[in-house]
């Protein structure tokens, strides 16, 4: 993201005036970017604040756009966000910035390198990486997403990646000839890539797919089906299901590795007539 037009205009420098002049088109009704509504201010500047309290009066302000890194941080339970595209920005609060470089300092905070791959994609410019390049970069104990299966890469995706869980646009595929299918998103916020969260799950989904060749009990199910059916079950028996952290994915009740269950689990526990 280093490079420079040949106008010798920034990119970062151009991304922002295209950001705050998208914004100042739309007053007085601002602009949605994943959970932030983002309006011109009446006398200057702008005022962002989560889309759900578009029409709230007491909210906690804060006048430093720096503050938007300690409003991305924590949840609303005050669980770490590893993923600030999730859909669980904390609300509760109103961020006034002066400019457009203040604007641009708050978002990158609320969503890195967002309105970068915002303004590439809007000018036919963002380059988007396959998830088999992407996992061609990968070394160590990443490395072994490189034997994922394409099926495995396209359940991990909608696992992954979906609306429900990530607010991002979806532009990469496993290939340049194996598209994901699934719904890529409706949102502003471009992804060209396989992210680091992405990239641990798919990890656990490769996992997934290795005991499935080896582990099989006599009614197909693989140690860790069965250890994720069992929590399901003591959790329900409780009354309560308490969710694992957003990328503890190596635990029963992780909301993407129940989504991949959904996906691969639930067919063989009630297969098709």
């Amino acid at each position: 993201m280093s490079e420079t037009l040949s106008n010798k205009v920034p990119l970062a420098a151009e991304s922002r005036a295209a950001f705050a002049a998208w914004v100042d088109d739309s007053a007085p009704e601002g602009r949605v970017f994943g959970q932030v509504l983002v309006r011109p201010a009446p006398q200057a500047g702008y005022s962002l604040r989560h889309v759900d309290d578009a029409g709230a009066m007491d909210l906690r302000l804060y006048l430093d756009p720096r503050a938007a890194w300690e409003i991305a941080k924590l949840t609303e339970n005050g669980e770490y966000r590893p993923l600030k595209s999730s859909p669980n920005l904390r609300r509760g609060w109103e961020l006034r910035v002066d400019d457009a470089r203040g604007l641009a300092t708050a978002m990158n905070y609320l969503y890195p390198a967002g309105i970068v791959h915002w303004h590439l994609y809007r000018e036919g410019r963002l380059e988007v990486t396959s998830f088999r390049e992407n996992a061609a970069r990968q070394s160590g104990i990443y490395k072994r997403i490189q034997s994922l299966t394409d099926r495995g890469a396209k359940d991990a995706a909608r696992a992954c990646c979906e609306d429900a869980v990530c607010l991002k646009k979806i532009l990469w595929d496993i290939d340049e000839t194996t598209p994901l299918e699934m719904d890529r998103g409706g949102g502003e916020i471009p992804c060209p890539e396989p992210c680091s969260v992405f990239v641990s799950f798919a990890r656990r989904v490769r996992l997934f797919e290795r005991e499935e060749k080896r582990d099989l009990d006599a009614v197909g199910l693989s140690p860790s089906e069965k250890e994720d059916l069992a929590a399901l079950v003591e959790a329900a028996a409780t009354g309560e299901v308490a969710f694992a952290r957003e990328a503890e994915f190596e635990k029963p009740l992780n909301e993407r590795r129940m989504r991949y269950r959904k996906l691969t689990l639930v067919p063989k526990l009630r297969p098709k007539a």
